[in-house]
């Protein structure tokens, strides 16, 4: 979704809402692959913690962080700014290499 938006020129917004999304499902269904239940939480960091070895290091910590900025906080909306152009293609952009490490992990 976050891609047909981005392709559509859509809100940023709602590019980085459905990365976090994704993001988050991917890392939910890591941890049930592995016979847990996932935490009941939004936060990409602890999801990531919760599974052996983490997909993402510390150099992800930023990135993870941000999404749910823009994603859970845009649903619950107080004083902060909109994300711009530029921060809904960084999220995206970490989304796909997201996906694709996920994807590398599970084949390999």
């Amino acid at each position: 979704m976050a891609e047909t938006l981005a392709a559509a020129s859509g809100p940023p917004w709602g590019i980085c809402y459905h990365v976090q999304q994704a993001v988050e499902k991917v890392l939910k269904a890591l941890i049930v692959e592995a016979d847990n239940d996932p935490p009941r939480t939004h936060n990409l960091l602890r999801l990531n913690a919760a599974i052996e070895p983490p997909v993402f290091g510390p150099g992800d910590e930023g990135p993870l962080a941000s999404l749910a900025v823009w994603a859970v906080q845009q649903r619950y909306p107080a004083d902060q700014p909109e994300p711009t152009r530029s921060d809904a293609e960084e999220a995206l952009d970490f989304g796909r290499r997201a996906l694709t490490d996920v994807e590398r992990r599970r084949v390999g």
